[in-house]
C-alpha cells in the first residue's frame, strides 16, 4: 500500500469514527429515488456529509481527481462502496467523461463534487452538465447543515467536517432535468442555485426543529459563520 492509499485508509477510519459520533437526520424531497440512476451533485466542501447521505446506494460511481492527492479521497470513496472514475469534472477531460457515460449506461448513480477538484469554490464545472444533457439523466442536489463543524479555511474548498456529537441534517433535493436547448451558462447557474437551495433547506429544517425558528441569518458562502 502506497502512502496515499494509507492516508486514504486513515482518513476513512477518521470519517467512520466521526460519522458514528454525530447525530444524523435525512430528509428527502418528493420524487427522490436513491437507487435510481441519476447524477448527484454537491459542493466539494460537503464530501464528508454527502458520503453519509449516499451510503445506502447500491450502484454508485464517483469522479475523483487523478492527482496523487486525489488518491487519498479515492481510497475513502472506494471503502464506501464507490466505483472510481479518475479525472476532472470539467468537460474538457474527455477520458473521465467517457468513463462516466459508460457507468451511466449501466444504471449507476454518478457522484460529482461539481466545483472540484481545484475550484474555485461554488463554481460548477461543466462535466456533470454535459453528462446530464447527453444522457437525459436527472440531477439530484445534496447538501447538509451541521450544528458544529470544523472548517478548513486555508483549503480552497473550505472543507467542512462535522464535530463529534454535532447534529447533522442532510437534505436530498428534488431531481431536475437540463434541456439540450439551454445554454451552458444558464445550466451552470441553475445547478448552482439548486445546490444552494438544498443547503438552505437543510438549515431551514434544522432551524425549525432545534432553534425554534429563531432569526438566524444563513449564507452558505460565508463558510460556516452562520
Amino acid at each position: 500500500m502506497n502512502k496515499y492509499k494509507f492516508l486514504g485508509a486513515f482518513l476513512h477510519f477518521i470519517y467512520r469514527m466521526l460519522s458514528f459520533m454525530t447525530r444524523k437526520e435525512y430528509f428527502f424531497a418528493d420524487g427522490v429515488e436513491m437507487n435510481e440512476p441519476n447524477i448527484i451533485v454537491f459542493w466539494h466542501r460537503k464530501i464528508f456529509t454527502v458520503c453519509n447521505a449516499t451510503r445506502t446506494i447500491k450502484k454508485k460511481a464517483s469522479i475523483v481527481s487523478a492527482s496523487k492527492d486525489g488518491e487519498i479521497l479515492a481510497e475513502l470513496l472506494r471503502r464506501e462502496g464507490n466505483e472510481l472514475i479518475r479525472g476532472s469534472s470539467n468537460k474538457d477531460n474527455i477520458k473521465s467523461l467517457k468513463e462516466a457515460m459508460k457507468y451511466a449506461k449501466r444504471k449507476y448513480k454518478l457522484g460529482i463534487a461539481i466545483d472540484g477538484p481545484a475550484g474555485p469554490i461554488f463554481e460548477p464545472k461543466s462535466g456533470a452538465i454535459f453528462i446530464a444533457k447527453k444522457t437525459g439523466m436527472p440531477i439530484v442536489p445534496i447538501s447538509s447543515y451541521c450544528s458544529k463543524k470544523w472548517i478548513f479555511k486555508n483549503m480552497w474548498d473550505k472543507l467542512e467536517i462535522p464535530m463529534p456529537f454535532s447534529r447533522c441534517v442532510h437534505y436530498v433535493a428534488k431531481p431536475f432535468y437540463l434541456t439540450r436547448e439551454s445554454s451552458m451558462e444558464e445550466s451552470i447557474e441553475l445547478v448552482k442555485k439548486r445546490i444552494h437551495e438544498a443547503g438552505y433547506k437543510a438549515f431551514e429544517i434544522y432551524n425549525k426543529k432545534y432553534n425554534k425558528n429563531k432569526k438566524i441569518e444563513f449564507n452558505e458562502e460565508s463558510f460556516g459563520k452562520e
